[in-house]
């Protein structure tokens, strides 16, 4: 017997999965990026623990109103940033739960409206690792994400492009797949739908989807959201690019020349890239840096985005393993 906390890659994918816990949030609270995801392949091994801090920075200026394309004359650029808390708690080596909070503020370059900031919306779930089969040529798993996300502040979701978050409980399932060769190359795969609750808004009536409603609640629709990521991992790197995808299932365009609105129909395609790094002498210590650019979307911003994080490894617990 002995004790072995880590084979060749389980502390940088440890890190890895900590940070690209990042990149779901966004979708439990809202299509920007202000707090970002399960989605990746990656377990925390059983009594670690990964916290850590992340900035995010996300910025446009042009955006689609309905499927047309327009520049924001009357905001400039707005930006988005975040400053948020997280952490991932291996509770066995096919069980973690996970947690995120962000402090987010907003901003418009033109114009004479003024930005938000405050606590965002506070997220909490599970991965849960059914399937974990290998082979003399690498490793597939399988798991399932379930998640929880809820406003920690008393924040105005009818304030949109600068609102810091839409206010709706949100609750999503979602499955991912992994596969990883044995050289290090890897895909990972994954496919969720998203549960939004009603919102309520600081006025008595409002006109959407080409209808007026007397009432001041608003049935948020709900979302799907698809990420697939390709990459290589080796003990202290992971390079990978990503494509994701979301789409809110329902909601009316953003009315010609109006501001946006909480229930709107949300879509976007975007592409990036994202480096962990763990450097050797610091075993717990890890860095991560992701940037994105959307592609494509409907009543969203023409968005960049770019993610820093710094996270370090606890372990919370000795890990008896067999030789």
């Amino acid at each position: 017997m002995k004790i072995n906390y880590l084979n060749k890659y389980k502390l940088v994918a440890c890190i890895h999965s900590c940070a690209v816990m990042l990149t779901l949030f966004v979708f439990l609270t809202i299509s920007k990026a202000q707090a970002q995801t399960f989605t990746d392949g990656q377990m925390m091994g059983k009594g670690l623990f990964c916290g850590g801090l992340s900035y995010t920075h996300e910025s446009w200026k042009n955006y689609w109103e309905g499927t047309l394309k327009r520049e924001n004359l009357n905001l400039g650029t707005v930006s988005t940033q975040n400053i948020a808390v997280m952490g991932a708690l291996g509770i066995n080596k096919n069980i973690n739960v996970m947690f995120m909070l962000p402090y987010v503020w907003t901003k418009a370059s033109a114009g004479t409206l003024v930005g938000m900031n405050g606590l965002q919306d506070i997220s909490i779930g599970f991965k849960y690792r059914p399937i974990d089969l290998k082979s003399d040529f690498g490793r597939f798993t399988l798991m399932a994400v379930g998640a929880f996300s809820a406003p920690m502040s008393s924040y105005t979701a009818d304030f949109l492009p600068l609102s810091i978050g839409l206010e709706s409980k949100t609750l999503s399932g979602r499955l991912i797949a992994h596969y990883r060769l044995k050289n290090g190359i890897f895909a990972t795969a994954q496919g969720g739908y998203v549960w939004r609750s009603n919102i309520t808004i600081d006025r008595t009536s409002y006109y959407t989807d080409g209808q007026q409603f007397r009432t001041d609640q608003v049935q948020m629709p709900n979302l799907m959201h698809f990420t697939a990521r390709t990459g290589y991992m080796q003990d202290h790197l992971i390079l990978e690019a990503f494509f994701e995808n979301m789409n809110t299932l329902g909601g009316g365009d953003i009315r010609r020349n109006d501001m946006p609105f909480p229930s709107n129909k949300m879509i976007f395609s975007k592409v990036g890239i994202m480096g962990t790094y763990r450097p050797k002498g610091l075993k717990g210590l890890g860095f991560i840096l992701s940037a994105s650019t959307t592609l494509s979307g409907r009543n969203v911003g023409k968005s960049d985005n770019l993610t820093a994080s710094l996270l370090y490894i606890f372990k919370g617990w000795k890990v008896i393993e067999q030789k």
